[in-house]
Formats: structure tokens, sequence, C-alpha cells
């Protein structure tokens, strides 16, 4: 059986980000969530690059 560690990867970290996220989000003030949904957008930016290079890795 071929295990695709790509995969497995990917769901992994969107596991871990998702579950920090919702935990930064339930423990921020008002002006803190203003700034998370701005950052928001590079991290998932930061995250698909990380991925491609994972990938090339392999």
């Amino acid at each position: 059986m071929k295990i695709n560690f790509s995969s497995l990867a990917k769901g992994v970290t969107i596991g871990v980000a998702v579950g920090a996220a919702a935990y930064a989000l339930s423990n921020a003030t008002k002006k803190d969530k203003r700034m998370l949904k701005s950052n928001t957008g590079k991290a998932i930016k930061a995250i698909g690059e990380v991925f491609e290079d994972f990938g090339t890795m392999f």
C-alpha cells in the first residue's frame, strides 16, 4: 500500500492551523480579532508556499 505523505502532511497542517486559529479567535479582544483577520491572508499564502517547497523536496 502506497501512502501519500503530501496529502497526509497537508491534512495535519490544516488541522493544526484551524485549531490554532479557533483558539486565538476565542481568546482575542476586538482589536486582536481585527488584526487576526488582516493577517489571515498572509498566513494562508505562507502555508501554501511551505507546501510547495515541501512537495519539491520529495
